[in-house]
């Protein structure tokens, strides 16, 4: 039934990936959309190709086609009783304050789905002449509410109603299964009736009690912190209000990992921002630092009102940008700040100086702002998940650019005039005089010989600086630098999944639940105590551990565990995991058994492949064999596949005798449907519960396979045979359930990676050249990198594609601004100077590049370009007032000595905090921030020789092709 599906639904419009599910009873296919394309339109283009699909089996429901909404987890809470029967309407009582309190959504687990079981025992079936189809048909038509219509409309109107719907257990025992002039036979008589789980339902419990989880969620648009209060009122309402068997526990709150990061950006941009402020006043007279400073909270309020405006919010993301902004959004207003000084010293009145400083800074400025905002326009182009993530990166980086413009222009030229005006403005304190003096001694005596030695030397120079470029990257072709895709900052919540043989009883699982739950608490203890806040058991369902929902059945168990913070505690989690498992020892009969800690950013494993081939056997085989290649690379465990072999099936067919008695193979399956899973007679809402009501054998004629040799089943004629002369019996093994991808068989195979002792890309790329392969060849299949590889193989071209636009979009600026279509290759000349100062920052700090290390280098190869405008800039300034070319360069050089050094020590001051921040949390930002820090300091100092020496090569070379060219025009 799958694949004709997929055939229909493949041809959708926007149509990026299609995978499917199919298990027994069961199939679902999940189809996923390119960016920009109107889901309500494909979800009507796909509702329309199944609503045309007609080849459905018999009895099959109607299929659900529905849009997934996105929910954000804000909380779970536990409740917690004696047995879930007296939790159940608690739970649903609790559900409904908390959607009416504010809650967006309310999910349930742990809450059994029932059903009510009329269990009849196959002797009374033969004794009556019934089969359990035809009592669930019975009890179907007589326990029913029906509308008769309105009768008496002269005499006043009367409803005609039937009212004989059962909502209890006791209640269908009445009902007459046969009735006739011999006498009635109720179904009471011959039945068990009991209200009771369905199969295979999750159990939740903690230790030892029975508890129910609701996960309280917000959706994209909510608050989480609004969510959390609302939470926190209603349980200060509710819990005095509660028996003392009934006790509310919140785990796994998910807002309070938002505050404290949210609190630790907060802490960590403060402390920047006095950095900032002490660098300001280190450089510029304390007047214009104080107005300079003042740009600083008017630029970030208008910050906020563009985003405001165009729909940014406040997170994680966006607050890491704000501090990243710190520096960068006292730049503009530094550069005017220094020119209107530099003017006003040399005898300009106040508002001459102000407004010349920003007259003569206007377009260095924009250039320079446009150029920042070029490089972080491709970011915003960078789709999939990690565009989501990282989106607000480069969209508050481009507002605060603007909103620095802004208040640049705008609003800094008066406040300058009000600084430099009057005695304070013409006279300095003796610390600021002692702080020029020492400046302009290092500019004159220390700073302005290097760079006459650096014109002079210019080759060398240029040479010395291209070395270190090559030594940077022979930093990351000689493998010293690591590359991990999305470093993940170390939670609070492990599992351990297990998988059994499939068929194995709810029993054994439950058994071994226990002992999980045993091993657990005694690694705590080994590793000090105190660790453990919550630990929930699941029976018959495990954990997803990369997105999308957990399986279940019989032989599956998990538990979830919340332990401290991170920060709280010692032991790392790969610590406690494995004295965990080492307290468990060998298990029998286990399949699968996984400990592993949740993961925050894109969905997906550290390592994950994905096989596709034609045949099921052979890509199970496959998955097994790669599965051990992996065990034995170093770093890679909790190894599993997505392809569990199923339980054991018995295949009935139609001996010559059942043909000859009128049995069809439909008719056969329907009876025993009915004996083992139960004949449907309907559905019964109680309360907010909607109840099956199924007709089947009692559960200890199920439960044994002897029940073949002594049920019989109802032929044509009413009369019944012996199962076993209409029916032969066949087994075979299946698997639990079957997977597409793209419209052919697939299994996933994925593990855990160590980044201490091996990383996830060096492994792919083992594992391509040898291992995967050679498994091709030897069972005809196909293989992909699938999860976070997807995610980094997209996001990688993306962001090629970005580097292209970025890169071309400043160069374009550039020709722009200096009107030169050579002098802009010079500028750019920053840009691998500060990829290689990034390089460096990481080597020295022994941390691995990552995806947010590459957003880093975008924003870096605008900021970089900075420096060089302005140096550029009064260059050509000072070439067109007729300065010679050597003097120019060194006047340049010092010129812009002092904006250099304070538009590049602001930025790293407002990253210095984070940088050397010790908490866990902080640890996936900290490359970002290395990035920028590194490659601006780098590059600030190098630019300062590097640009005059290749501006000086350039000019030479344009004097020497003039000189060429001159006899020639003659």
């Amino acid at each position: 039934m799958t694949s004709p599906l997929e055939e229909r639904l493949k041809t959708i419009d926007g149509l990026k990936r299609m995978s499917s599910t199919s298990a027994q009873g069961v199939a679902s296919i999940t189809l996923e959309l390119h960016e920009g394309t109107d889901a309500l339109l494909a979800l009507d283009q796909a509702r329309q190709r199944v609503d045309e699909f007609r080849n459905l089996p018999r009895d099959a429901e109607p299929p659900e086609v529905s849009r997934i909404s996105r929910y954000e987890p804000i909380a779970r809470l536990l409740v917690r009783g004696s047995s879930v029967e007296e939790l159940r309407p608690w739970v649903r009582r609790f559900e409904t304050e908390l959607l009416a309190a504010g809650i967006d959504r309310v999910s349930i687990t742990g809450l059994p789905e029932e059903r009510i079981a009329i269990e009849v025992p196959s002797a009374a079936l033969e004794t009556l002449g019934l089969s359990l189809v035809q009592i669930g048909d019975r009890v179907g038509e007589l326990a029913r509410d029906v509308p008769a219509g309105i009768a008496g409309e002269a005499d006043g109107a009367r409803e005609i109603r039937g009212l004989e719907q059962r909502r209890s257990a006791e209640a269908f025992a009445s009902l007459p299964v046969i009735s006739d002039p011999r006498g009635v036979v109720r179904l009471g008589e011959i039945a068990t009736l009991s209200r009771e789980p369905r199969s295979g339902e999750l159990a939740l419990f903690e230790r030892g009690d029975a508890v129910v989880e609701l996960q309280l969620q917000r959706s994209e648009s909510g608050h989480s912190l609004k969510a959390a209060k609302v939470l926190e009122s209603w349980l200060d309402k509710t819990r005095p209000t509660l028996p003392p068997t009934i006790r509310l526990e919140v785990f796994d709150a998910q807002w309070q990992l938002i505050r404290e990061r949210i609190e630790l950006l907060v802490s960590n941009g403060l402390s920047g921002l006095l950095l900032v402020v002490a660098t300001l006043y280190f450089f510029l007279p304390a007047r214009v630092a104080f107005w300079v400073m003042i740009g600083v909270p008017t630029a970030f309020l208008a910050t906020l009102g563009l985003m405001l405006v165009f729909g940014g919010t406040i997170n994680m993301m966006s607050l890491f940008a704000l501090i990243m902004a710190l520096g960068i959004i006292v730049d503009d207003a530094i550069v005017v700040s220094e020119d209107a000084d530099t003017h006003r010293r040399m005898g300009e009145g106040p508002a001459q100086a102000a407004a010349g400083g920003a007259r003569r800074m206007f377009w260095p400025v924009v250039a320079a702002s446009l150029t920042t905002v070029a490089a972080f326009i491709p970011l915003m182009l960078v789709g999939g998940v990690i565009g989501n993530i990282l989106g607000d990166i480069p969209f508050v980086m481009i507002m605060v650019i603007t909103a620095s413009l802004l208040e640049s222009f705008f609003i800094l030229p008066a406040h300058l005039k009000q600084a430099l005006a009057g005695e304070a403005g013409r006279h300095t304190s003796r610390l600021r005089q002692r702080l020029d003096a020492s400046f302009e001694h290092f500019r004159d005596r220390r700073f302005r010989p290097l760079v006459e030695r650096a014109l002079a030397w210019r080759g060398t120079t240029v040479a010395l600086t291209l070395g270190l470029m090559i030594l940077a990257v022979g930093l990351l072709a000689g493998g010293r630098i690591g590359f991990v895709f999305f470093p993940t900052p170390e939670g609070q919540v492990v599992f351990a999944n297990a998988t059994f043989v499939a068929g194995t009883p709810r029993a054994q699982t439950e058994t071994f639940l226990q002992d999980l739950e045993r091993a657990l608490f005694e690694a705590e203890a080994e590793l000090g105590g105190g660790l453990v806040r919550t630990a929930v058991a699941r029976l018959g369902g495990t954990i997803p551990t990369g997105g999308g929902s957990g399986a279940r059945g019989d032989q599956l168990a998990a538990i979830m565990v919340e332990l401290t913070p991170p920060d709280e505690r010692e032991v790392r989690n790969e610590r406690f995991l494995a004295t965990w498992r080492e307290k468990l020892g060998p298990v029998a009969g286990i399949e699968i058994l996984t400990f592993t800690a949740r993961q925050s950013g894109p969905p997906g494993r550290d390592l994950n492949v994905r096989l596709k081939g034609d045949d099921a056997d052979a890509l199970k085989a496959a998955a097994l064999e790669l599965a051990e290649t992996m065990k034995s690379i170093p770093g890679v465990s909790e190894t599993e596949d997505d392809m569990p072999f199923g339980r054991e099936q018995l295949v009935y067919s139609l001996t010559p005798a059942g043909e000859a008695l009128g049995l069809t193979t439909e008719s056969l399956g329907r009876q025993l449907r009915a004996a083992f899973d139960g004949s449907l007679a309907q559905l019964v809402q109680v309360g907010r519960d909607e109840l099956e009501v199924r007709v089947l054998l009692p559960r200890e004629e199920r439960s044994r396979l002897d029940v073949f040799d002594r049920i019989t089943v109802s032929l044509p004629d009413g009369s019944f045979a012996p199962l076993a002369t209409v029916a032969s019996w066949s087994s075979r093994r299946g698997f639990e359930a079957l997977r597409h991808a793209e419209g052919r068989l697939a299994v996933e195979v994925s593990a855990a990676v160590d980044t201490a002792v091996n990383n996830a890309n060096a492994i792919q790329a083992e594992l391509a050249r040898d291992a995967l392969p050679r498994l091709a060849d030897k069972y005809g299949l196909e293989f992909s990198f699938e999860g976070r590889s997807a995610d980094q193989r997209e996001t990688m071209a993306d962001m090629q594609a970005g580097l292209v636009l970025g890169l071309g979009l400043i160069y374009l600026v550039l020709v722009w601004s200096f009107s030169s279509w050579s002098w802009p290759l010079v500028v750019m000349s920053a840009i691998p100077l500060g990829l290689a100062g990034a390089i460096f920052g990481h080597w020295l700090l022994r941390i691995d590049l990552t995806i947010l290390s590459m957003f880093g280098l975008f924003g870096l190869a605008g900021i970089v370009v900075n420096n060089s405008i302005i140096l550029v800039s009064l260059f050509k300034e000072l070439r067109h007032k007729g300065a010679a070319l050597n003097e120019a360069l060194v006047g340049a050089a010092c010129g812009r000595l002092r904006a250099v050094l304070l538009t590049s020590l602001t930025t790293i001051g407002g990253l210095t905090p984070l940088l050397f921040e010790g908490s866990l949390q902080a640890q996936f930002l900290i490359p970002m921030a290395t990035s920028i820090a590194f490659g601006l300091g780098f590059s600030a100092i190098l630019v300062l020789f590097f640009v005059p020496a290749l501006l000086s090569l350039l000019e030479s070379f344009h004097d020497w092709t003039a000189a060429r060219a001159a006899p020639r025009l003659a």
